[in-house]
């Protein structure tokens, strides 16, 4: 868990099993992948077999490369084709945005997954633990991965998930990610959640993320069938509770991404 959950600063996760670790998640920095790494050598003297990435934003692969190259990387197809798309270069971008994470970037490279699924499941294990990885379609992004462990009713949400902290959707859909999160709630047996950003919580965390998303969607569906500009739609947004999230300065993105996704911009699949 990484404190505030806020702008690349991600949670990752960690399940032993008798091959070997399996890590989710590399974060953001190679100093933040060490510190990852590090923690993995402390609770099992045995190595990381397998890195699971949740989606392709850097904040969750930039740290890819720093694993060893004997790691298998696993992520939904999609997630590997935006990786390859965006590509590396986002790194400088994020440096112009974030510059204190300068330092922590040095010597960062790309490193792409190396096992690939489609569809909306995958079944694997972690020495006797069952692992799920679910994809409901685009939510976040395009490649969203969920890794549910059923026997323990956990789930590491990633990106579907963001409590207490402002959800970004610039690459997502989120009338979509409304329904993904519903499905979730309805349908996976999960005490616990990790979301990708902020606090560990439950579905109960969940729905209010959701109720975010819902708010956001449905004061912009109306501003768009009003004619009003996507600036004065996002300045007539009442957040309430919500603007106590951090980086609550999303809505403006949010509020664009309804835009685009009314005007037919964004698919839904």
């Amino acid at each position: 868990m990484q404190a505030t959950g806020a702008f690349c600063i991600a949670n990752a996760g960690l399940v032993d099993g008798r091959e070997g670790v399996t890590a989710i998640d590399a974060l953001f920095t190679p100093v933040m992948a060490r510190a990852l790494l590090d923690e993995a050598a402390r609770v099992s003297s045995r190595p990381i077999a397998r890195l699971l990435s949740t989606h392709h934003h850097i904040d969750h692969t930039g740290g890819n490369a720093s694993f060893p190259r004997e790691t298998q990387i696993v992520a939904h197809a999609r997630a590997k084709a935006e990786m390859e798309r965006v590509g590396f270069g986002v790194v400088e971008i994020v440096k112009r945005m974030a510059p204190h994470f300068i330092e922590d970037l040095a010597g960062a490279t790309e490193r792409l997954p190396d096992v690939t699924f489609e569809g909306g499941v995958l079944e694997l294990t972690a020495g006797e633990r069952r692992l799920r990885l679910l994809h409901f379609g685009t939510g976040h992004t395009r490649g969203d991965v969920m890794v549910h462990l059923p026997d323990e009713r956990l789930l590491f949400a990633g990106d579907v998930g963001f409590f207490f902290v402002t959800p970004l959707a610039f690459e997502g859909h989120i009338g979509n990610w409304i329904s993904i999160g519903r499905r979730v709630i309805a349908e996976v047996d999960a005490d616990v959640i990790v979301p990708g950003h902020g606090p560990i919580g439950s579905k109960d965390e969940l729905r209010k993320m959701v109720e975010y998303l819902e708010l956001v969607h449905a004061a912009s569906r109306r501003a768009f069938d009003a004619g009003v500009s996507i600036e004065e739609a996002a300045r007539g947004v009442d957040l309430g509770e919500y603007a106590g999230w951090n980086e609550s300065e999303r809505l403006a993105l949010n509020v664009r991404r309804c835009y685009e996704e009314f005007r037919g911009d964004v698919v839904r699949d």
